[in-house]
């Protein structure tokens, strides 16, 4: 059988998620367009979102969880990468996404020790998972743990019922109410782990980070660090 592939990208060349500049492989965004995207440098508190010089210096001690956010929602070239990643199943937009957070992540490191850190991705619920045939966040988080050889743990937190899409809920109080209660963490999975990098795609409300925490902490886990792509 013919292959008619190069035909194909010859017609309906690939194009930069950003400046539409054509591209010879299956990048989805240029090297000048990545370059261009602006990353925070600093961790944030979970509860205000102050900016932490660093990670020794938190504001709210009792908060489950430490933020980290690479970038801003509010770019577009980011929003387009994520929602063709999630809705239009476009495998290729992950690299760059898992780029952004792992670049981002090297400096914030820096300032931590998380050798026996394990690595573990917010879980769909299972009618969404079911529908995408995957879970984003699995997809960024398997690519940092290998970034930063840490260990990946897909199975210790678990959704205990379904919930609505977080896009869907247009009050900040919804948010928090469609999520209440709907993770677990298994406790038996934990052991030796020094702390957990916990791993979603975009973070809004922190409704979500603040409940899947809540539940890793309730099954012993000391430190948290939550860390998405993007921050809205």
């Amino acid at each position: 059988m013919a292959d008619f592939s190069f035909f194909s990208k010859f017609l309906f060349p690939e194009l930069c998620f950003g400046c539409r500049a054509d591209l010879d492989d299956s990048r989805v965004l240029c090297s000048d367009c990545f370059a261009r995207i602006g990353k925070f440098r600093t961790l944030f508190c979970g509860k205000c979102r102050a900016r932490l010089p660093l990670a020794r210096k938190i504001c709210h001690r009792d908060f489950p969880y430490i933020l980290g956010a690479a970038t801003s929602y509010g770019n577009e070239v980011v929003k387009k990468l994520i929602y063709s990643l999630k809705f239009k199943s476009l495998s290729s937009a992950a690299e760059p996404l898992t780029k952004i957070l792992c670049d981002y992540s090297e400096g914030i490191f820096s300032d931590i020790n998380i050798k026996k850190f394990t690595v573990v991705p917010v879980p769909l619920a299972p009618s969404r998972l079911k529908e995408r045939g995957f879970n984003q966040s699995e997809i960024i988080a398997g690519g940092l743990a290998r970034h930063f050889k840490l260990e990946l743990n897909k199975n210790v937190l678990i959704r205990t019922r379904e919930t609505k899409p977080q896009s869907e809920q247009n009050h900040f109080e919804s948010r928090f109410e469609n999520v209440r209660g709907c993770f677990l963490a298994k406790k038996e999975m934990l052991t030796g782990t020094k702390g957990i990098v916990l791993i979603d795609d975009v973070t809004t409300s922190g409704a979500t980070f603040l409940e899947a925490s809540t539940a890793l902490k309730e099954a012993g886990v000391r430190r948290i660090i939550a860390l998405s792509v993007a921050m809205a």
